[in-house]
């Protein structure tokens, strides 16, 4: 038993362990919420952030007053929610990255949570370029490549209406993609960039090109 839980019960506060560390993930200059989750009826009388080991503070509730800049990192960053404990960070950055630690009480009880939060780069949108092409008598051939800025992505194709012959290759950065469309009208690429080790995030871009003497249409993100 800490001291500091020794304390607390000896000034007659009833300590509700952290009993585990929960996750969350933010991405860079977005705003993400970390959850107290406390109902409102609870009517807090204090909450208490902080960061780090030594449990530097960075937002506090106290006596109805919420103070914000504790900590020159997070100056006009931080809203905080008195009634619920939620503390949100505004513009999160990759030094945002770390555990965090609130404490909240109400009438006799001190209740403690952890929030592990990663701060991650979302995808960029991958580009299209055309590295050759050549009309025929009945549409056009042509050789595309797909990049992205992202390292530790994968690349998806599709191609719209469905080409004669297409093959591309999924796992190289650039991705490459080699089709013959035997069509007159405008066809229209897709590639998908997703990470690798991620199954919710992708990002597309769409080129569009009209095989009528391979002309390029536009090019979209």
């Amino acid at each position: 038993m800490s001291l500091l839980t020794v304390f607390l019960l000896l000034q007659g506060l009833l300590v509700v362990p952290v009993t585990s560390i929960s996750e969350a993930v933010g991405y860079v200059g977005e705003d993400i919420t970390l959850p107290f989750g406390a109902n409102a009826s609870l009517s807090l009388s204090v909450i208490e952030w902080s960061i780090l080991s030594n449990n530097t503070l960075i937002a506090t509730y106290r006596n109805g007053a919420i103070k914000l800049d504790r900590f020159h990192l997070y100056k006009g960053r931080l809203t905080l929610n008195a009634q619920t404990g939620d503390l949100t960070i505004l513009n999160l950055s990759q030094k945002d990255a770390m555990e965090y630690t609130v404490r909240a009480e109400h009438a006799s009880t001190e209740i403690q949570k952890k929030i592990r939060l990663a701060v991650k780069q979302r995808l960029q949108a991958p580009t299209i370029r055309v590295n050759y092409t050549t009309a025929t008598e009945t549409g056009c051939f042509l050789l595309l490549t797909c990049s992205s800025p992202d390292d530790g992505v994968g690349f998806f194709w599709k191609v719209q209406p469905h080409c004669w012959h297409s093959w591309n290759n999924t796992e190289g950065d650039p991705s490459q993609l080699v089709a013959y469309c035997n069509t007159q009208e405008s066809v229209e690429f897709t590639c998908t960039s997703k990470r690798q080790k991620e199954t919710m995030e992708a990002i597309s871009t769409e080129f569009k090109i009209k095989c009528d003497g391979c002309r390029t249409e536009a090019s979209t993100a």
